[in-house]
Order: C-alpha cells, then sequence, then structure tokens
C-alpha cells in the first residue's frame, strides 16, 4: 500500500475502527488515524454507538479504502471523505442512520438531503424520540 499520487488521497488497510467515525489506517510502514469528515457519529457511551461503530466495522475493517483527506484535526487526525471500491461510505453512514451530518465542518451540502431522508424513514438512530447529537453529549 502507499500514498496515492495527490498528497490528499492515502490509500491503505484499514486495521482497526475506534468508534462510529474515527479509524486506523496501515500507509506502507505508517499508521494513521482516521477522522470521518462531515459527519459526527454516536459516542461510544452513548445511545446508538455500539450500532454506529459495528456500521463502520462491517463497510471497511480489513479493507483496502481510499481517503481523500481535507484537514487535520486538533487531535492529530486526518479528516477525511472514505472511500470503498467507489462506494461514500460517509454518505453510506448518514443515509442508514449512524451518523449526522456534522453541519460545522459540512462541505457537501446534499448530504443534508440524506440525513432528512434517514430521519423520515426514521433508521438507525433516528427511530428513538429524541436522539441526541454526539456535539451535545459530549458537553454533558
Amino acid at each position: 500500500f502507499s500514498i496515492a499520487a495527490s498528497s490528499e488521497t492515502l490509500e491503505g488497510l484499514v486495521i482497526s475502527v475506534a468508534d462510529g467515525d474515527t479509524f486506523t489506517l496501515q500507509v506502507g510502514d505508517e499508521r494513521q488515524r482516521i477522522r470521518l469528515s462531515e459527519i459526527d457519529a454516536p459516542e461510544r457511551d452513548q445511545p446508538w454507538g455500539d450500532e454506529a461503530k459495528a456500521a463502520l466495522v462491517s463497510k471497511v475493517e480489513s479493507k483496502l479504502v481510499q481517503v481523500t483527506i481535507v484537514n487535520t484535526d486538533q487531535y492529530g487526525r486526518k479528516v477525511g471523505k472514505v472511500w470503498l471500491n467507489g462506494r461514500d461510505i460517509n454518505r453510506e453512514l448518514v443515509s442508514e442512520g449512524h451518523s449526522w451530518v456534522y453541519e460545522r465542518y459540512l462541505i457537501d451540502e446534499t448530504l443534508l438531503d440524506v440525513q432528512e431522508l434517514a430521519k423520515s424513514e426514521k433508521r438507525g438512530l433516528w427511530r428513538s424520540p429524541e436522539p441526541i447529537p454526539p456535539w451535545e453529549w459530549r458537553r454533558r
């Protein structure tokens, strides 16, 4: 596995998933912590946190993915959009109700429509009568 021609794209093997929006990517001899951009999944101790993590595990763990890097966060993690065989994993997690659109860091506004559909169809965390966004949960 190597870094692709563009320094803004990483390609590697997902070796572990920390939670619903963070994983470790093996790129050659290096390990990179990756935080999915534009979404925020429930925390591990939050309702739907286990399900969100399981969803990300089922999609990417032990798989070769590409990550389009958009930023580095305050914890030194690379922040990006994750692609698996042409599939936008960030978008899938929103569509299936495993994460919120993180409007504070939103780039692709069409994700809001995807979230509205998941909400109206009560997918995933939207089955709960009053789901608490992770950014509010963390302030508790």
